[in-house]
């Protein structure tokens, strides 16, 4: 189903839609959350992320890797995202050129999430759909979970509109700059480290679904659907999280100091 179709709140230049599927095989997040892929309209998901052209979907997420237009194939150079997108967005791509999708209304969209959980944004950031599709697509769902990038910048800068965005969405930290930020709003984030010694307890809990939790903790990993502690800041007190970096990207995966520029 097709819940938006229309400019990126990311890049007014860029056509996007939002996708959602149900039945996910994702062994991670578990088959009992819906999820969104949040896609470009004209240019397939690979040839998009290469070309650099992907800010429409990702906007300034450092994981899109560098941008290599000079390319016949593949993917940015060093791009370190988890979503490997040879496999659905690819797939569900294909499909919305072919016509396969149908496009709902808001009263359809409301009724597709109610009762239901929904993962906001299983390839592509959130904040590129306008906020009102997210507030009424989840205004009647069981839970949520969710992560954006936008609400601050490499040189810390608090990007204020998308701040709606923390009540629903875990605020992505590149960071433990970004992350400190984040706390003093009392915004929860969702921030990949190298080690598990970076994890700043006071304020942040491992991730109960990657294989750290389970080596250290001797407890079987919860699926995402089952636990649902990345669901923003809003009726919660819960710690933010942390996790490992994985996925097929992970490789490419290096802790930056964030560098605030002056002048």
């Amino acid at each position: 189903m097709i819940i938006y179709q229309g400019p990126s709140q990311l890049d007014a230049n860029r056509e996007i839609i939002c996708v959602v599927t149900d039945n996910s095989s994702n062994i991670k997040t578990g088959s009992e959350l819906l999820q969104t892929w949040i896609l470009d309209t004209n240019v397939p998901p690979i040839q998009n992320n290469r070309e650099g052209t992907d800010r429409g979907i990702c906007g300034d997420c450092r994981h899109r890797g560098i941008a290599s237009p000079e390319k016949k194939q593949g993917f940015a150079q060093f791009r370190s995202c988890y979503v490997n997108l040879l496999f659905s967005p690819n797939n569900i791509y294909k499909c919305f050129k072919r016509g396969k999708y149908k496009y709902l209304n808001n009263n359809e969209t409301r009724n597709l999430g109610k009762n239901r959980l929904v993962r906001v944004g299983s390839y592509g950031d959130g904040a590129a759909v306008p906020i009102q599709v997210w507030r009424n697509f989840l205004a009647e769902s069981l839970g949520h979970t969710g992560y954006t990038h936008q609400l601050i910048n490499s040189k810390l800068q608090i990007n204020k509109q998308f701040t709606g965005f923390a009540d629903f969405c875990m605020i992505s930290a590149d960071s433990i700059e970004q992350a400190q930020i984040a706390w003093s709003h009392g915004w929860r984030t969702f921030r990949v480290i190298t080690d598990i010694q970076e994890i700043e307890y006071s304020k942040e809990v491992l991730c109960p679904a990657s294989k750290e939790y389970s080596e250290i903790t001797g407890k079987q990993k919860r699926t995402c659907d089952k636990c649902l502690l990345c669901k923003g800041s809003a009726n919660t007190k819960a710690k933010s999280i942390a996790i490992v970096a994985h996925g097929s990207g992970k490789k490419h995966f290096q802790q930056k100091t964030t560098i605030i520029a002056k002048g």
